[in-house]
């Protein structure tokens, strides 16, 4: 009986053995596997713990402080969603080109900013969802442009004193030469010192500028020159005649700008190099840029410009900070773009940002943030 039982002891102990040996394996490949999913960001696809997050300067959603920390909506969408994954970051500042550059080339984890989607982009670096629809909205002064001031310096235009220095400069060289033709000719005239001989070559300048025909020189290239210089008054004072006007027209206007057709007809600023300059450009409007939005609203603001076109969320928050009770933004938008956070192609983190997002944004804590910021 007991060699009976000490036969089936080794295949019970191999038996036991196997059974230990898969659950102490199976043990291993668990705690591996937690280990991996405990660590930020998977060795897979090659992100650090401490992601590297690019930034911009795009008040209001990117707004680097005098202390060198940044705030803003999409910063502070970024630090909540950091906070709730647990994860590390630091931010580095770089231009746009810069950020999509570092996240198709992998030296960036992440791009926060005022970053709109494109379908251009897309083929190069992946987006989560976005957290913010905007566009290119139109800001308007909210001051009286039409009291007598206001008039007296849209006639008193940059145009305007070139005109009058190119008629100032016609009228000096025809008195000029008139001086040279009439000299030898007409000595009646023109025969005394060369200092009164200039003042009366400038006197006929001026008369035949204004359209009077009762000056007649006496030499042959004298009376070509009146001829082509009464020719020229014609022409100097349309042109004068027509730049008043349209600088009058324009301020009766002010007040008729409710919509993105209406600007064809006033004075636009934008800024240079801009999604809202190329707007304009594709649609032949007129505008004036401007190197910064706070300059293209400050044309606005100084009378020197009507409107200001530019993306709208940026204008309410100047509307709101820096030109309060100054500029109104209209209710109109137009071109509109989505802003989103972009991440490298296939990111991982992806998905658990979406997510997360997605609650934050049906959350009070999101209305909040973007009241305190654009008023709305």
């Amino acid at each position: 009986m007991i060699l009976s039982k000490l036969r089936w002891l080794p295949i019970a102990t191999l038996l036991i053995a196997t059974l230990l040996i898969g659950a102490f394996g199976s043990c291993i490949e668990a705690g591996a596997q937690e280990a991996t999913e405990s660590i930020v960001v998977s060795e897979k696809v090659g992100e650090p713990v401490v992601l590297r997050v690019g930034t911009k300067q795009s008040p209001p959603f990117a707004i680097k402080n005098s202390d060198g920390s940044w705030a803003g909506i999409s910063i502070e969408l970024w630090e909540h969603l950091a906070h709730e994954l647990k994860l590390e970051y630091e931010f580095q500042e770089l231009t746009l080109g810069e950020m999509l550059q570092g996240l198709e080339e992998g030296q960036l984890d992440a791009a926060v900013a005022a970053i709109s989607v494109t379908s251009e982009r897309l083929e190069h670096v992946d987006f989560c969802h976005p957290h913010y629809s905007t566009g290119l909205g139109i800001a308007i002064s909210t001051r009286d442009h039409s009291s007598p001031w206001n008039v007296l310096k849209r006639i008193v235009s940059s145009r305007l004193l070139k005109i009058v220095a190119a008629m100032v400069l016609t009228v000096a060289v025809c008195g000029f030469l008139f001086w040279v033709f009439e000299r030898k000719s007409n000595t009646s005239m023109f025969g005394g010192k060369r200092r009164q001989g200039l003042s009366m070559g400038i006197w006929w300048s001026i008369i035949l500028l204004l359209g009077n025909k009762s000056i007649i020189p006496v030499s042959m290239m004298g009376r070509l020159l009146a001829t082509l210089a009464m020719f020229a008054s014609l022409i100097v004072l349309s042109i004068l005649t027509g730049v008043i006007t349209s600088v009058l027209t324009v301020g009766q206007l002010d007040v008729g700008i409710n919509r993105s057709t209406d600007l064809h007809h006033v004075r636009v600023a934008t800024v240079d190099a801009s999604t809202s300059a190329d707007y304009l450009r594709q649609r032949r409007i007129f505008f004036r840029a401007y190197e910064s939005p706070r300059a293209a609203i400050g044309a606005v603001d100084s009378g020197n410009a009507d409107a200001v076109v530019y993306d709208a969320a940026l204008l309410k928050y100047l509307a709101s900070d820096e030109f309060a009770n100054r500029i109104d933004v209209l209710p109109v938008l137009f071109n509109v773009q989505e802003y989103a956070i972009a991440l490298p192609r296939d990111s991982e983190l992806r998905k658990r940002f979406n997510e997360e997002l997605l609650r934050f944004r049906e959350s009070d804590s999101w209305d909040e943030l973007v009241y305190r910021y654009l008023g709305e």
